[in-house]
C-alpha cells in the first residue's frame, strides 16, 4: 500500500549544492568527451567545432540544472531529530526508509551551505564583470563618432558589404580615437566600433577585411551567442572546463568569421595582414561582452588563411581520456551507496479512533548502519533502522562479561595475574597490562568497562570457575535467560567477529545490566585509575560524553573492530524520561556521537503527539 503522504526537507544549500559539486565531474567529463571530439575533427571545417563546442556548453548548463530538478522531485532526507518528532504523533503512523551515505559525502555535505555561499557570491562577481562589460560597450558605441567624414564613406562601403552577406538589418559602423581593435555589439541594431588609428595603418583593403569579418559575427548573430556564453560562464565559473569550452567556442567562431569575410572578398591576404597589424600592436584582450578581431590565436589564424595545412595527430590528444577516468572515479567516490534502502519501519503510534491517522514516509539519513531509541519506561520504540540485522558487536559484549563476572558472586578482592594469553592480540592505546602484572578482580571488572581493555575481559574469563569453557557456557546461559535470541557470544572481550546481535538485543541487554547497580556506577564513569607497583595510571572512558555535563548517563558501553565499526550503546536521561540509545557500524566516532547528538536533541524539543 503506497503512503499517504511523504515527508520531506528541502533546503537550498542541498537543492543548489549537490548539483554544484557534481558538476566538479560532470563538467570534467564534458570536457573531456569534447576534447576527444574536437581533436578528431581537428581538420573538418570550423562550423563542427564550433557546433560541438557550443554543445558541450549547452551540457554544462543542462546538465546541473537538471541535477536541480532531480534533486528537488527525488525524495529527500530528513534529520533524525525531525524523524523522532514525528514518530512521537499519535497521528502519524511513520514509515522510514534510511538512506545510506558514502564517508566522503556525509563529511561534504556539511560544507553545502558554504559552498553555495561562495558560489552565490562568485557569480554575483561574474555577474557585475559582464554588467560593466555590457556598459563599457554600450558608452563606447554612444561616444564614438570622431572622425565623421571618414564614417559616412566607410558606412556606405559597410552598407555594400551588408548587402552581399544578406545582412537586412542596418548596420552602423563608428570610429573611436582610444579603440586599438574593431569591436561589434548589438543584435536587432548592430554597431562595429572601428579605431581611429587603423586609417592610417592599414591599406583600405585591410579595412574592408577588418569589416567583412566584423559583419560576419552580425551575419550568425555571434553576439547572442557570445553573451549567452558568458552568462553560462558566468554560472560556473569555479570549473576550468567551462572556460576551456569557452575559448574554444571564441577561437573557432573567428575562424569562421576569417572564412566568410575571406570567401566574400574572394581573396585571403588581406585580411591575414589585418590581422598581422594587429598582432604587432600587442593589443590587450576586449572585454567579453562585445565581439573583437582580435580574439582567438592571431598567429595560427594568419598562417591558416595564408597557408592552410592539415594538423597532424599528437600523443597529448589522447589525455582527456585520464580526464573521463577521473570523473568516473569520484562519481563513484561520491555516488556509491548513497540510494535508498529498506528498512524494518518503526511500530506505529497506536491513535485514538477519533483521530485519523496519516500514513508518512520519511527519508531518513543517518551515519550509523543500525539505530535504535527506546523509551525505557513505557518500552516503545521512538525511532529505529535495521535494528533486527544480526552483526558484530565488538567490546558491547563485555557488558555481558561483567553481568556474568557479578553473577558468579566471587571475591573482587582477589588479586589475579596478567597471563600471556590475556595481552595476545589487539588491545587499547590506553591501557597497556603486561605479562606478570597483579591486579584485583574489581579493578579488571572497571577496566574492561570504562576505557574497554580486552587483557582485563580476558583475565576475567579465564579466572571464572571452571576456566574458560565454563564461563563461554555461563555466557550463553545468561544470553538465553534475558531472551536475547538474536545474541551469540563466545568470548569475553567482544575480539571474535563470532560474537554478534542485533540493537533490538542490546537494547534489552542494557536495561538489563542497569539493574546491576555496580554496573550503573562503573559504566557510567568517565575516567579512573590503577596502580601497578607503585605507579599510578589513569584511563579515560571510551565514550568521551560521559565526561560531560550536558548528559546524564546512568551506563554506557562502546565498541569497536573494522568488522563491527563503531558501536555505542548508553542508557540515558532525556527531558526527565530514561532512554537507551543503540547505535551500530557508522563510520567513525564523531558522526556516531552526531547521531548521538541529532537524537538527544530531538527528544528535548519534541511534543507529546
Amino acid at each position: 500500500m503506497m503512503p499517504a503522504s511523504t515527508y520531506a526537507e528541502y533546503t537550498l544549500a542541498e537543492l543548489l549544492g549537490w548539483p554544484l559539486l557534481h558538476f566538479v565531474w560532470q563538467g570534467a567529463l564534458i570536457a573531456s568527451i569534447s576534447a576527444i571530439l574536437l581533436a578528431v575533427t581537428r581538420n573538418a571545417r570550423p562550423q563542427l567545432r564550433y557546433a560541438l563546442a557550443c554543445t558541450a556548453m549547452l551540457a554544462c548548463l543542462l546538465w546541473p540544472a537538471l541535477g536541480i530538478v532531480q534533486q528537488w522531485q527525488d525524495p529527500q532526507t530528513i534529520n533524525l531529530e525531525t524523524a523522532i518528532q514525528l514518530a512521537g504523533k499519535a497521528s502519524i503512523s511513520l514509515d522510514l526508509v534510511w538512506v545510506r551515505q558514502s564517508l566522503l559525502a556525509a563529511q561534504i555535505e556539511a560544507w553545502l551551505p558554504l559552498v553555495v555561499t561562495l558560489w552565490s557570491m562568485g557569480v554575483l562577481l561574474m555577474l557585475m564583470r559582464l554588467a560593466l562589460g555590457l556598459l563599457w560597450v554600450y558608452r563606447l558605441g554612444q561616444h564614438g563618432n570622431d572622425i565623421a567624414v571618414l564614417t559616412q564613406q566607410w558606412q556606405a562601403r559597410t552598407n555594400q558589404l551588408a548587402y552581399q552577406f544578406a545582412i537586412r538589418r542596418q548596420v552602423q559602423v563608428k570610429f573611436q580615437q582610444d579603440l586599438l581593435s574593431p569591436v561589434t555589439y548589438g543584435c536587432i541594431k548592430p554597431v562595429v566600433v572601428m579605431p581611429a588609428s587603423l586609417l592610417t595603418g592599414m591599406a583600405p583593403d585591410m579595412i574592408e577585411a577588418l569589416l567583412a569579418h566584423e559583419l560576419a559575427h552580425i551575419k550568425r548573430w555571434d553576439y547572442v551567442v557570445n553573451l549567452l556564453q558568458n552568462l553560462v560562464l558566468s554560472l560556473l565559473f569555479y570549473h576550468p572546463a567551462v572556460w576551456w569550452i569557452s575559448k574554444r567556442i571564441d577561437a573557432e567562431r573567428e575562424l569562421i568569421a576569417d572564412d566568410m569575410a575571406a570567401a566574400m572578398l574572394g581573396q585571403t591576404r588581406p585580411l591575414a595582414r589585418a590581422l598581422q597589424v594587429l598582432d604587432k600592436l600587442q593589443i590587450a584582450a576586449m572585454p567579453q561582452a562585445a565581439m573583437a578581431a582580435n580574439g582567438g590565436d592571431l598567429l595560427s589564424r594568419i598562417k591558416r588563411l595564408v597557408r592552410p595545412d592539415s594538423q597532424p595527430w599528437h600523443w597529448k590528444m589522447a589525455a582527456p581520456v585520464l580526464g573521463i577516468a577521473a570523473a568516473l572515479l569520484l562519481v563513484l567516490q561520491t555516488q556509491v551507496n548513497a540510494a535508498p534502502e529498506p528498512s524494518v519501519p518503526s511500530a506505529p503510534v497506536a491513535a485514538a479512533k477519533a483521530e485519523p491517522v496519516t500514513h508518512i514516509s520519511a527519508y531518513v539519513k543517518t551515519s550509523s548502519e543500525h539505530v535504535l531509541v527506546v523509551d525505557e519506561q513505557s518500552g516503545k520504540v521512538l525511532l529505529e533502522k535495521n535494528a533486527d540485522t544480526i552483526v558484530p558487536i565488538a567490546s558491547i559484549s563485555k557488558l555481558m562479561t561483567a553481568m556474568v563476572t557479578l553473577d558468579a558472586k566471587l571475591d573482587k578482592d582477589e588479586a589475579i595475574t596478567i597471563s600471556k594469553e590475556d595481552v595476545a592480540g589487539w588491545h587499547t592505546n590506553q591501557v597497556k597490562l603486561q605479562p606478570g602484572t597483579v591486579l584485583s578482580r574489581q579493578t579488571l571488572l572497571e577496566l574492561a568497562l570504562i576505557p574497554s581493555s580486552n587483557a582485563a575481559a580476558k583475565a576475567l574469563a579465564r579466572t571464572y570457575p571452571g576456566g574458560k569453557p565454563a564461563f563461554v557456557a555461563a555466557l550463553q546461559s545468561k544470553t538465553a535467560s534475558l531472551g536475547l535470541q538474536a545474541t551469540h557470544l563466545e568470548e569475553a572481550a567482544g575480539i571474535s567477529p563470532n560474537n554478534r546481535s542485533n540493537a533490538r538485543d542490546i537494547a534489552r541487554l542494557v536495561k538489563a545490566a542497569a539493574s546491576y547497580p555496580e554496573l550503573r556506577n562503573l559504566a557510567s564513569r568517565s575516567e579512573g585509575s590503577y596502580t601497578v607497583a607503585g605507579q599510578t595510571y589513569d584511563y579515560q572512558s571510551t565514550n568521551s560524553l560521559t565526561a560531560s555535563k550536558d548528559w546524564d548517563i546512568s551506563l554506557s558501553k562502546t565498541g569497536y573492530s573494522k568488522i563491527a565499526g563503531r558501536c555505542l550503546t548508553m542508557r540515558t536521561t532525556i527531558a526527565g524520561k530514561p532512554v537507551i540509545m543503540v547505535l551500530l557500524n557508522a563510520k567513525n566516532s564523531d558522526v556516531r556521537t552526531d547521531d548521538v547528538m541529532h537524537i538527544r536533541t530531538a527528544l528535548e524539543t519534541a511534543k507529546p503527539g
